[in-house]
């Protein structure tokens, strides 16, 4: 007598957990009843970097704003980790905010401290007014923030004014600073806008192994294609505040992102 065999199912796989999801989202200005973002929807997995791309107005840093209510929305909703930020308390937003590293193209540190000093406020969001200033702030604060800076290349610069730091050196401070946050999504508005390619590539390059050291989300906008191709996962092309493209990378080539810069959608 033959045996039967026991077959045993497969293990289903385990959806991956969501860092962000935007739903319907909408925003427009009081002032001139401009749509800026019209009906929105986003998910984003966790450790997946996407970029942002599509023309100036078409809506990309609002829709980075909206996810930390930098910018309110009109009507729709965001959540981040599973906590809903439309609608949160400021309490609530705090804590939200916390777990979210933001760095602006025009890098938002302040001229007249040293690196250091920028990198040590990032432990803000954790330890309060301790962290306004290095002599009042934790020990354990201060080695971390000379470890920030060391991690991106620049600890021999710890004491020098920002204003004295290149560009580049300036929107690394402002990497360092959020590393200090110790994020769990990190979200990049034009980083490397206003520097040349060479230090472009040098940013970016930090900011994404970064992010895979640390297995965080990452949401980048970008205007060039060529550094999307190099470092997305994924890219979302918003025109006229819709997207009107969202694919993994190795799904599209650059015909099909120029496309959302000529509105030439096949």
């Amino acid at each position: 007598m033959v045996t039967p065999v026991t077959r045993t199912a497969a293990p289903r796989a385990l959806p991956t957990p969501t860092a962000i999801e935007v739903t319907n989202l909408h925003v427009r200005y009081r002032r001139n009843s401009a749509v800026t973002l019209a009906g929105v929807d986003l998910r984003v997995p966790d450790g997946q970097t996407v970029a942002l791309i599509g023309t100036n107005g078409a809506g990309k840093s609002t829709l980075l704003r909206c996810l930390v209510r930098l910018v309110e929305p009109t009507d729709g909703t965001i959540t981040i980790a599973g906590a809903v930020v439309t609608g949160a308390s400021r309490r609530a937003l705090r804590a939200i905010r916390r777990d979210v590293g933001f760095v602006f193209q025009r890098f938002h540190l302040i001229p007249r401290l040293s690196a250091f000093h920028n990198v040590v406020h990032g432990a803000m969001g954790r330890h309060g007014n301790r962290c306004a200033w290095p002599a009042t702030a934790p020990a354990s604060v201060r080695t971390e923030a000379m470890e920030c800076l060391a991690r991106v290349g620049l600890a021999d610069h710890a004491a020098r004014r920002v204003d004295a730091l290149c560009g580049g050196q300036q929107q690394r401070v402002a990497i360092a600073r959020m590393l200090m946050q110790r994020p769990r999504i990190i979200l990049a508005d034009e980083p490397v806008a206003s520097l040349d390619p060479v230090t472009a590539h040098t940013v970016m390059d930090l900011l994404c192994a970064i992010a895979a050291e640390r297995g965080v989300t990452v949401i980048v906008a970008l205007h060039q294609i060529d550094l999307a191709l190099r470092y997305a996962d994924r890219v979302v092309g918003l025109r006229n505040g819709r997207v009107e493209f969202d694919s993994l990378m190795a799904e599209c080539d650059r015909d099909r992102l120029d496309a959302v810069y000529t509105g030439a959608f096949g």
